[in-house]
C-alpha cells in the first residue's frame, strides 16, 4: 500500500482530494455559522421596507445538492400600526442549491419549494399594490432615492446580471392561499388550496429570447366576491400554461401567461353578477317577436368546453376561445377576441345568448305564428330575416356587446331584431296605400 503513494500522480490526487475535502468542510461550517436566523432577518430588512420574522433556519451544506430550509416567515409593514395578520406569511421555504456552479458564474438552483403560504394583495385604483411598499428599498421608502435613479432601483433586471446563467430545476407552491382585492373592479378573489408547479428553466442573460419560457401547472379553488362580500361564485381551476418571465427588450420581470384552464362540474357563477344579469336583461328584446323569457335563476354553470382559454399580460386578459356559461336552458357565450383589463376595469366583449334546441323548438312556433299576421306577399322575406338574425343551427339567438367598466357594464344588442308588431303595422299601412292608390287610379280613369 505504501508503494502506491510513491507514484507522484496518485499522491497528488490524494493530496488534492484531501485539500478539497478540507475546503468543503470548512465552507460548510462557515455557512452554518453565518446563515443564522438573526443575520438573515437583518440582511432582508436592510434590503426591503418590511419587518421580517423568521421561525428557524436549517442548512445542510453536506447534502448534494446543498439544502436550506427557512420556516415560519412573515413580512409586515415597517412602523405604524401592525396589521392583525401579516400580508405575507409562509410556512416553509426550501432551496436546493448546486453551489459549485457559482465558480463558473452559474447560479444552479435545483429546486425551490414553498409550503403553506398565505398572501394578501390589494390592487388600488391608482394602479399601485399593497405589497409595493413592503418590497421597496429602505432608501426609496424614506424618500432618499433621487427621482432619476428610482427607475434603476425598481426591481431585478436580468440585463444587469452580466454573464450569469441561472438554472432553476423547478418551483413548487403547495397548500397555499392568495387573496386578491381588485379595487377598480369591486371584486375580491380568494384562491384556496393553491398548488403551482413551474418547470425547469435556464435563463441566459445574453440569450434571453431563447431562454425565457417555462411551463406552469396551476390548480386552485377561486371564490369570487363583490366588494360588499356578495358571493359571486366558485371556480375550480386546473390547467397548464406557458409563461415568459422577463421582458426581452427591457430585462424587467414582466410575466406573460398563455394557458387553458379546465373548470370542474362544481364551478358556478351567480346571476347577480352585473355582466350576467345585464346580459340576461337583453333577452327582453324577444318581446318584439312575441316571447317573454322571464327572470333568471340564481346560479349559472359552465357548459360545452368547461374551460377558460386566455392570455394575460400587464393586467389585461384576452379571451382566446369562447367561454360558455349556462343559465338553465340559455347559454351566454363570451366570444373569443374579447378582453378585460383588471387594472382599469375596462372591457370590450362580444357575446351571444342562445337557447337550447329543446327550448328553441318550443319558442319557434310562437314567433312564426306572428308572421301569419303579415300579408302573404311579405311573409317569405320576413321569415328569411327572422331565420337569418334569430336562429343558428336550430337555436334561438340574440347577439350582444359589452363595453366600458366591467363592474358596471354597458350591454346592448349587437344585431337586427325584427319587431313583428311594427312590421305588421307597416305592412298593413303599405297595403292600405296600395289599395287606396288603385282605387283612386280607377276613379280617375
Amino acid at each position: 500500500m505504501a508503494t502506491l503513494f510513491k507514484k507522484p500522480s496518485i499522491k497528488m490526487v490524494a493530496l488534492t482530494g484531501a485539500f478539497v475535502l478540507c475546503v468543503f468542510v470548512g465552507i460548510g461550517l462557515w455557512v452554518k455559522n453565518i446563515a443564522t436566523k438573526d443575520l438573515l432577518v437583518q440582511k432582508i430588512e436592510e434590503s426591503i421596507n418590511s419587518e421580517v420574522s423568521i421561525g428557524g433556519v436549517e442548512v445542510s451544506i453536506f447534502n448534494f445538492p446543498a439544502k436550506v430550509v427557512i420556516s415560519d416567515v412573515s413580512l409586515m409593514p415597517k412602523g405604524g400600526k401592525v396589521p392583525a395578520e401579516a400580508p405575507v406569511k409562509i410556512g416553509e421555504i426550501s432551496l436546493s442549491i448546486g453551489w459549485l456552479g457559482l465558480f463558473q458564474k452559474h447560479i444552479d438552483v435545483k429546486h425551490i419549494g414553498i409550503k403553506e403560504a398565505d398572501i394578501k394583495i390589494t390592487y388600488y385604483k391608482d394602479g399601485t399594490t399593497s405589497l409595493e411598499k413592503l418590497f421597496q428599498s429602505p432608501d426609496e421608502a424614506d424618500g432618499k432615492v433621487q427621482e432619476s435613479s428610482q427607475k434603476k432601483q425598481g426591481g431585478f433586471n436580468i440585463h444587469e446580471q452580466g454573464d450569469f446563467v441561472a438554472s432553476l430545476g423547478g418551483l413548487s407552491i403547495s397548500n397555499s392561499s392568495l387573496n386578491l382585492v381588485l379595487e377598480e373592479m369591486g371584486l375580491q378573489l380568494e384562491c384556496k388550496d393553491l398548488h403551482v408547479e413551474l418547470s425547469s428553466i435556464q435563463i441566459d442573460s445574453n440569450d434571453l429570447a431563447a431562454s425565457n419560457e417555462a411551463k406552469l401547472k396551476a390548480k386552485s379553488l377561486i371564490r369570487v366576491y363583490s366588494e360588499k362580500r356578495e358571493h359571486y361564485g366558485d371556480l375550480y381551476l386546473d390547467g397548464l400554461s406557458s409563461v415568459s418571465l422577463f421582458n426581452v427588450t427591457t430585462g424587467e420581470i414582466e410575466a406573460e401567461v398563455d394557458g387553458v384552464f379546465s373548470l370542474s362540474d362544481e364551478s358556478w357563477l351567480s346571476t347577480n353578477m352585473p355582466f350576467i344579469s345585464r346580459s340576461w336583461d337583453q333577452l327582453s328584446v324577444l318581446k318584439k317577436v312575441g316571447l317573454n323569457v322571464g327572470k333568471a335563476p340564481e346560479r349559472a354553470s359552465f357548459g360545452r368546453s368547461k374551460s377558460i382559454s386566455a392570455h394575460y399580460h400587464l393586467g389585461r386578459i384576452d379571451i382566446t376561445k369562447p367561454l360558455s356559461i349556462w343559465v338553465e336552458d340559455w347559454e351566454v357565450a363570451v366570444l373569443g377576441g374579447g378582453w378585460l383589463n383588471t387594472h382599469t376595469d375596462q372591457h370590450d366583449v362580444r357575446g351571444e345568448l342562445l337557447a337550447s334546441k329543446k327550448t328553441s323548438a318550443v319558442m319557434a312556433p310562437t314567433i312564426f305564428k306572428g308572421l301569419e299576421l303579415l300579408p302573404k306577399e311579405l311573409r317569405a322575406s320576413v321569415a328569411d330575416d327572422v331565420n337569418k338574425n334569430l336562429f343558428r343551427d336550430e337555436r334561438l339567438l340574440v347577439k350582444i356587446k359589452s363595453t366600458g367598466d366591467f363592474s358596471d357594464p354597458k350591454i346592448r344588442p349587437d344585431g337586427k331584431i325584427i319587431d313583428l308588431s311594427k312590421a305588421t303595422k307597416g305592412a298593413a299601412g303599405e297595403l292600405l296605400k296600395q289599395k287606396a292608390g288603385s282605387l283612386l287610379e280607377g276613379l280617375l280613369k
